[in-house]
């Protein structure tokens, strides 16, 4: 065999001298479902630990039950159980030792070797931690009581050694010595529970050790894959019913790639998701073998399932298994084509060791787009790509990967057009839904203007599509929405604004259209982030309850003002309402912005302090297709008009009453050289050139936005008045909730004062980024009110009504109110 890469493993079956493999070299693979496997094996010793801890009630009922039948079984069994261990602790590593020199395999000898002193290392270790530092509880689980009384840890060491060498010799399914030598060990530890020699979440404990001890070894150094290479994927290829000449590898991280590697091989050899070969068989004829490899598969199967679980409306085919893959991937790729649409034809199938080995018809005198010049880009091309994409969709098919790679050109001589394939369909669905055919056309316009330009793309989407069509996929020109290589591809771009140059274009075909982006994904980091913010804020303000206290304030709260104040707190939303009103650039109905912000309260459980509003304000503009700029402009001044009239307000209380609070007080002389040093260290951080420029880069942008509207509301003084008294009404209703909280727990400050802690609150919720300024603000609070002389215990009790009357409360008719928006279609 002629074989220009590092000689094959030799365990593989010789390929017959005639056929040239040019192959990157069989290496080690660190296999995911190791990983997986790993993890679970982790999880599991722990999950068995709490249950045989905190459940003991149940595991030692079944434990006893189990040995009940002991003397039954023993006179059952003709071997006694010495047998059984003396089995497991020479023979079985015996015939896993003899199997693997058999198979020469030197290095895995030493590695099982190795798994079996870990294993065995570390049970010891876990017995001895047991016994000196576990709980009673644990101790209990684990232990027997000998005959005299005496009880003692008991995880058999050499059961964890030996599990950890069947684990490190593979795995179960590839040898029938692996899978024999297990049921032997399961029945070994089942005897051993019935005799009395170890506890059920002993038994179970012992085998897990030894199961991470193997899958952490067999990880760390990789293991030789069980895909098909070199005599094995010839012996594949001859199954599928071809001879093969020549096979070459398409491997997209070669820089040395062969020069008889044609480049539609290599351009699918970096979008198809196993391994791809050229191949010439003893006919002449020049096709493509894609390789399918189960070490592979269920790294790509966890990738389907966090896409689907992340994205709305994607859900993608669960492939649980290799083979169900690759006939899914052909059935959607024999679909397309009976559609008529262009594509390469499944010949054969096999299946070889852990590889599914397909067999494709390779397109002839085509190159993939992405090597294709922008001055070859004709517009019959970009007709005929949309063509082959309308085919596909018309039979209710969606492809899900459309790139520069998976769109391969040619040219048709006979009739001088221009041919078009589409390829690797490994994502492709047959009847799918309106959302991925949506997807698809977004994907492929994006793909266009990457190459020609955003005004080109347009164009021939306005040529090949319908107006309704272009409309539904403008929200969908985001970036998580596009294949690997068309983001590459826009970034590379010098402006890589690609995708708002199409849809900027596209508003100015379509002034009515919606482009503005949907929201396709249902988290994201900064949602994960918030919410995990949001638990660990939860978890500080449970942890400082002392529940007989808290409880004993609320026994006497008076629960007539807490309607008041309940009240007072839906009374916000009409001067959030009002606010938006006045300074809004077209008429909104009344009634439609309150609905906004009480959906804000439901968004709130998911978006810091203040933002909810902003984004559903913005929603509700544009979606009544006032311009971007004007929208944010908008939004920006109603926000920034609120902080305002907060603090304006609060100088004229303050003077009004005459600063009488109990707050009012000066503060210590500490404190006070503490502002003093403060502000002289910001006076003196301006001086710098640096500072000055990035305060002005942060502040600069919002008075830009808002000036302009600024000035046409100061022009219409009506407006300015009714958002003074809507933002007014907003802080005044806070307070007033704040006060009759207070009030029904029998406690009285000055308006002042409160006025002082809800504007307090407000800006700590506003700086940190927790869900609605969850922990944040009930801090600050329960300081603030500490300080005005109200016992911890009390003060904690009024910020939780509080906050539970202000935010928690208000949720569910968020999510009523958000649900009749987005049914009348207003978000």
């Amino acid at each position: 065999m002629a074989v220009d890469a590092p000689p094959w493993a030799t365990n593989e079956p010789p390929a017959p001298s005639s056929v040239q493999i040019i192959d990157v070299p069989e290496t080690r693979v660190h296999r995911f479902t190791d990983f997986v496997a790993l993890v679970g094996a982790l999880l599991g010793i722990i999950l068995v630990l709490i249950l045989g801890a905190y459940a003991s009630g149940t595991t030692e009922g079944i434990t006893s039950d189990v040995r009940g039948i002991s003397d039954l079984l023993q006179r059952l069994l003709v071997a006694p159980v010495n047998v059984f261990s003396g089995i497991v602790t020479l023979i079985v590593p015996a015939v896993i030792l003899i199997d693997i020199a058999i198979r020469k395999e030197p290095r895995r000898i030493l590695e099982v070797l190795g798994a079996a002193l870990l294993g065995f290392a570390a049970t010891v270790i876990a017995t001895y931690t047991s016994t000196h530092f576990g709980s009673q509880e644990l101790y209990s689980s684990l232990s027997v009581t000998s005959a005299d009384g005496d009880s003692a840890v008991s995880l058999p060491a050499y059961i964890a050694g030996v599990a950890a060498m069947l684990t490190a010799s593979g795995r179960r399914s590839t040898r029938r010595s692996i899978a024999v030598s297990w049921n032997v060990l399961w029945i070994a530890l089942a005897v051993a529970t019935i005799s009395g020699i170890v506890t059920i979440p002993a038994a179970l404990v012992t085998v897990l050790i030894g199961r991470v001890a193997g899958l952490s070894l067999r990880y760390l150094l990789g293991s030789s894959a069980d895909r098909a290479y070199g005599g094995a994927l010839i012996e594949g290829i001859r199954r599928a019913g071809f001879e093969p000449r020549r096979l070459i590898r398409a491997d997209p991280n070669d820089e040395y790639a062969p020069a008889e590697l044609d480049e539609v091989s290599v351009a699918l050899g970096r979008t198809r998701h196993g391994r791809v070969y050229a191949l010439d068989t003893v006919e002449g004829h020049h096709l493509l073998v894609v390789a399918l490899d189960g070490d592979r598969h269920a790294a790509g199967f966890l990738t389907k399932l966090w896409r689907t679980t992340r994205l709305r409306g994607i859900n993608t085919r669960a492939d649980v298994s290799l083979r169900h893959s690759a006939e899914a991937s052909a059935l959607v790729s024999h679909a397309a084509r009976t559609a008529g649409v262009r594509t390469a034809r499944v010949l054969g199938m096999s299946h070889v060791r852990d590889t599914m080995v397909l067999i494709y018809q390779r397109p002839s005198a085509a190159r993939p787009f992405v090597d294709v010049d922008a001055a070859e880009v004709s517009d019959a091309l970009l007709d005929a790509i949309w063509s082959e994409v309308g085919k596909a969709h018309g039979a209710g098919i969606s492809h899900r990967s459309l790139s520069s790679d998976t769109i391969l050109v040619g040219h048709d001589e006979s009739v001088n057009m221009p041919t078009v394939w589409l390829s690797s369909w490994e994502l492709g669905e047959v009847a799918s839904s309106a959302l991925a055919r949506r997807l698809d056309r977004a994907q492929v316009i994006a793909m266009i203007a990457a190459k020609v330009g955003a005004k080109r793309a347009v164009d021939s989407a306005f040529r090949a599509l319908d107006q309704n069509d272009i409309e539904q996929l403008a929200p969908l020109l985001q970036t998580i929405a596009m294949p690997r290589p068309t983001r590459k591809e826009i970034r590379a771009e010098s402006s890589g604004k690609v995708l708002q140059d199409v849809r900027s274009i596209i508003l100015e075909r379509m002034p009515t259209a919606t482009v503005e982006r949907e929201n396709i994904t249902r988290f994201g980091l900064r949602t994960v982030l918030m919410f995990g913010l949001g638990i660990v804020a939860a978890w500080l303000i449970l942890s400082t309850f002392n529940l007989q206290e808290v409880l004993a304030a609320v026994r006497g709260t008076q629960p007539w003002w807490l309607l008041i104040a309940f009240g007072w707190a839906l009374l916000t939303f009409f001067g959030a309402a009002l606010a938006m009103l006045a300074f809004s650039p077209i008429r909104l109905p009344l009634l439609r912005v309150l609905w906004v912000q009480v959906a804000a309260s439901y968004v709130a459980l998911v978006a810091p302090a203040g933002v909810g509003p902003a984004v559903l304000n913005l929603r509700i503009l544009t979606k009544r297709n006032v311009p971007t700029p004007i929208a944010v402009a908008t939004v920006a001044l109603v926000q920034v008009s609120s902080i305002v009239v907060t603090v304006v307000g609060l100088v004229v209380l303050t003077l009004v009453t005459g600063s009488e609070g109990t707050l009012a007080a000066l503060p210590s002389t500490p404190v006070m050289i503490a502002v003093g040093l403060v502000a002289a260290l910001l006076v003196a951080a301006l001086t710098f050139p640096g500072v000055r420029a990035w305060a002005t880069k942060k502040i600069m942008p919002t008075i830009r936005q808002t000036w302009p509207r600024l000035v046409q509301v100061l022009g219409q003084p009506w407006r300015l008045v009714l958002g003074v008294t809507g933002n007014l009404l907003l802080t005044a209703a806070y307070v007033g909730s704040f006060h009759a909280v207070l009030t029904a727990f029998g406690r009285d400050l000055p308006i002042i004062d409160i006025a002082v802690l809800f504007l307090l609150g407000n800006a700590v919720g506003a700086i940190v980024p927790t869900p609605g300024g969850l922990g944040a603000v009930e801090a600050a609070l329960t300081a603030g009110l500490v300080s005005a002389g109200i016992p911890y215990p009390v003060a904690l009790s009024i910020v939780v009504v509080y906050r539970a009357i202000t935010y928690w409360a208000r949720i569910p008719l968020g999510y009523l109110a958000m649900r009749f928006m987005q049914k009348k279609g207003e978000l």
